[in-house]
């Protein structure tokens, strides 16, 4: 049996290495939102305004199975390097601004690889996160070769102060920039589509901080939701607050999808949208029929809104689109893409989704580690008890897929082998020793001053 699937895994490998010896390298597009419910876009049933993201997933493939870990931090270092981010000390909090720790620096990123693969522009736009105290940390040390944005995980909307400082870059030096930051990335990402496009395929990485709080919109996006702002109750301002900032993000999204069209480059470009993690459970979030939220494994917590777009893939679509795939498949999978042959030096968590893509698989069967003891395939998810707080889980929870679509009921009785196998595997993540110790979010709080203009010098 062994020989037989190694004989199989041999033929896909060399299927899609003639494959990207063969096409053109693809521009690669990711574009992230932060804290986006499942059902808080238009193609998932809400009634929140997403007319550019509904248009993008009737033209490419809604990815009904994908996954993040459940908060900020951990999913941008999955993405970056195609690894579970308990391998570096960032599993169960995010990096905050009173602390020097950052995604590890001996881990090659998403931008390393393609640097070394003729992507000479490599940029991203708008939210860092894992890294804001140490030049070793920085985007731009990182592999990127263009910084615009904030190094911190939240910022004021409007004068891009946090801890108050102001946390706005353009590389390496601080930016004034006038205006509202999701706009202000926007227009960061078409002049640098604008200016790429006749130098080579190119990276490109909008990580928008909306709707993550604090919850501020412009005037003229709360007026697509009400007349008279000013007569709602707190609660039903903050909902229409909410929304606005979700269309003012997917206006941009058709902005950076226009732009692409216009150069005449959107067939030959790689393109991904998701959420980085469930919805923060403030007024006007939703997860939709999903269970739980963000900081849950529940799947409203790490199964998110995402589109993919790739021409290329077109006729694939429709078994994309129940692939059990996520974060840390896209480093693994650009990789075959591009055609790049090294032997990665720390082994990928994730898997190379391009048999998928170009049609030599219709699905691929495998085990998605989630986080604190969580782990999901295409047919099942086990939960285990204890291992995060707030769950109160008095024994191990089984989902099955086939008759529980929504998590309601715990499948474990009777699916006992199901659940010492899925048992096998959540341990085999839970306990690795990461190389960096996780440290407690609120360590190195008290008497925290925010550097000038958050510089980095050091």
């Amino acid at each position: 049996m062994n020989k037989l699937i190694l004989g199989a895994s041999m033929v896909v490998s060399a299927t899609t290495l003639s494959f990207a010896q063969q096409v053109e390298r693809p521009n690669i597009v990711i574009v992230l939102a932060d804290d986006l419910g499942w059902g808080d876009v238009g193609f998932h049933g809400s009634e929140i305004k997403t007319p550019c993201l509904n248009a993008l997933a009737a033209e490419g493939v809604v990815l009904d199975r994908f996954y993040t870990a459940p908060i900020s931090t951990p999913t941008r270092a999955g993405l970056m390097t195609g690894r579970y981010p308990n391998r570096f000390g960032i599993r169960t909090t995010v990096i905050p601004p009173w602390r020097e720790d950052g995604l590890d620096e001996n881990e090659e990123t998403l931008a390393d690889m393609l640097a070394r693969n003729g992507y000479s522009n490599r940029a991203i736009i708008g939210k860092w996160h894992l890294g804001h105290t140490r030049k070793v940390h920085y985007p731009i040390n990182r592999g990127f070769s263009h910084f615009y944005g904030h190094l911190n995980g939240a910022i004021d909307y409007f004068d891009h102060m946090r801890e108050g400082e102001l946390d706005w870059h353009n590389d390496w030096e601080t930016c004034y920039d006038k205006g509202y930051s999701t706009e202000l990335i926007t227009q960061e990402a078409v002049r640098c589509i604008n200016t790429y496009e006749k130098e080579g395929p190119f990276l490109l990485y909008v990580a928008y901080n909306a709707p993550h709080t604090p919850l501020q919109a412009q005037e003229k996006d709360i007026e697509l939701y009400c007349d008279d702002f000013g007569s709602l109750t707190p609660k039903e301002q903050k909902r229409v607050t909410y929304q606005a900032m979700v269309s003012c993000m997917d206006r941009g999204i058709g902005t950076i999808v226009d732009a692409l069209k216009k150069k005449g480059i959107m067939d030959n470009t790689f393109l991904i949208f998701f959420s980085d993690n469930g919805p923060a459970g403030v007024p006007g979030s939703s997860s939709g029929k999903l269970r739980g939220r963000k900081f849950d494994e529940w799947d409203g917590g790490v199964r998110v809104p995402a589109v993919f777009y790739w021409k290329r893939a077109e006729s694939n679509y429709k078994n994309l689109s129940s692939q059990v795939t996520g974060f840390v498949d896209i480093v693994p999978t650009l990789k075959e893409l591009v055609g790049d042959k090294n032997r990665p030096e720390r082994a990928y968590d994730g898997i190379s989704i391009l048999p998928l893509l170009i049609g030599s698989t219709s699905c691929i069967d495998r085990n998605f580690y989630l986080g604190c003891g969580a782990v999901v395939n295409k047919d099942y998810k086990l939960i285990r008890k204890g291992r995060k707080p707030g769950l109160n889980l008095p024994q191990d929870f089984l989902v099955d897929y086939q008759t529980d679509p929504y998590e309601k009921k715990n499948a474990s009785n009777g699916n006992e082998q199901i659940v010492r196998s899925l048992y096998q595997v959540a341990l085999k993540y839970a306990t690795i020793t990461p190389c960096l110790p996780e440290i407690p979010y609120g360590k190195g709080r008290e008497g925290f001053k925010a550097p000038v203009e958050w510089k980095v010098t050091r």
